[in-house]
């Protein structure tokens, strides 16, 4: 248990950035910057109470000149650690790391050096390599590629300190990849987070673009319907239109019940469909004949109520779209008729009217295109075309089950 909450609680430290650099890291860096200065500092002692038969530079204070351009080093790397360092200032930082190092070879390259000359101080190598690793997390790519050119001649003024040491080329491309992967690494991490974040938001808005099509579109377009017919049968008959506003009342209220529903899944961060009994939902399809709208005859078999969510929604979907659109573009029609059949491997469903003019659509087509793509990411398929020559609009849909998921047979009309 303890075990679990001292790994929660490094967890939540890496996920909480300073300017795209985890916080824990930071704390690391600077904790090793300072352990390594204290190590020179200590060094730079010893080498100043150096025996007679020393065999390196003679005994004097130039010794505290790396010492002193570690130091440097340090200060300016802990001020690039800072969270709000913007990218031209970490680019100078480094800029200033690289020059002082290389400056300080310069200044060491004249002094005799005895058999091994001055070397590079732990903090100097350190600083830069951490100043390097910021430049390529937060800078472009002209600040990384001015800001690499003076480290690497930086690390290559090392011959300028050892001219008896003949690697400096090679270990220059060596440090140079090391201080520059850390901070690539992070900064692709950070742009494969920011793709993934809007991969998933569009996903989401698209989901929600079809649940608003898909539900609010078919209860308000029932409620336009009815509204239209009673415009024409008002005058000459009132019963009618009392008896048409409890079922217009009705769609309005099962329309703000769906959005509502929609608004508690976006606080709630839930995945659950929003409406997640289909069997009753396509229940509520069917409905009679009245003036200005075609009888809805819906009829069902097989365990659509035990339908996996995923599927039980997308078939809701599916047929409350199609017969939206029966409703709106179907003229003549007396009959809208949905069948959904839940097989062993999947479920059929076919929707089809006996109007005319159902395939011409005038509100951008984006119902067929939701309802071909809920079938296509279920694995499944759509078409939807003329039934006959003269009259008549089908939408035919097969979406694959799921294994091991189960399969009622159990059916029901409505």
């Amino acid at each position: 248990m303890a075990l679990n909450r001292a790994f929660a609680r490094i967890t939540g430290h890496l996920s909480h950035t300073d300017g795209g650099l985890p916080r824990l890291v930071a704390w690391g860096a600077a904790a090793l910057l300072l352990l390594a200065w204290s190590l020179d500092l200590a060094d730079t002692a010893r080498s100043l109470h150096a025996p007679q038969d020393w065999l390196g530079p003679p005994v004097t204070s130039l010794y505290a000149l790396a010492l002193g351009s570690g130091s440097l080093l340090v200060l300016l790397c802990l001020v690039a650690l800072r969270p709000r360092t913007r990218a031209t200032a970490t680019a100078l930082l480094g800029l200033g790391g690289a020059l002082t190092v290389t400056a300080v070879s310069a200044a060491l390259w004249f002094p005799p050096k005895g058999e091994f000359g001055y070397a590079f101080a732990l903090s100097e190598v350190l600083a830069l390599l951490f100043l390097l690793s910021l430049t390529a997390l937060r800078c472009r790519a002209w600040q990384i590629g001015a800001v690499s050119a003076a480290a690497y001649a930086a690390f290559l003024s090392e011959y300028l300190r050892e001219p008896h040491w003949t690697g400096q080329l090679s270990l220059s491309l060596v440090l140079l990849g090391l201080g520059l992967a850390p901070g690539l690494y992070l900064r692709w991490r950070a742009a494969r987070h920011a793709a993934q974040v809007a991969a998933v938001r569009a996903h989401e808005r698209l989901a929600l673009a079809r649940d608003l099509h898909d539900v609010v579109a078919h209860e308000v377009t029932g409620i336009v319907v009815q509204v239209q017919a009673l415009r024409h049968v008002a005058e000459r008959d009132p019963e009618t239109v009392r008896t048409a506003l409890p079922e217009i009342e009705a769609a309005g209220a099962r329309a703000l019940e769906s959005m509502r529903g929609m608004v508690s899944r976006l606080r709630e961060h839930e995945d659950a469909p929003l409406n997640p009994n289909p069997a009753e939902g396509l229940s509520r399809l069917a409905a009679p004949a009245r003036p200005g709208r075609p009888e809805v005859c819906v009829h069902t078999s097989g365990g659509v109520a035990d339908l996996p969510p995923s599927v039980g929604t997308a078939v809701l979907r599916i047929v409350q779209e199609s017969v939206t659109n029966a409703l709106r573009y179907a003229r003549g029609a007396e009959r809208v008729s949905v069948a959904v059949e839940v097989l062993d491997d999947g479920v059929r469903l076919r929707v089809y009217d006996d109007g005319r003019g159902a395939g011409v659509q005038t509100g951008g087509g984006y119902g067929l295109v939701g309802m071909a793509e809920r079938a296509r990411l279920l694995g499944g398929e759509l078409t939807a075309g003329p039934l006959g020559r003269s009259r008549g609009w089908v939408v035919r849909a097969w979406l694959p089950l799921p294994d091991g998921a189960p399969n009622g047979r159990n059916g029901d009309d409505a």
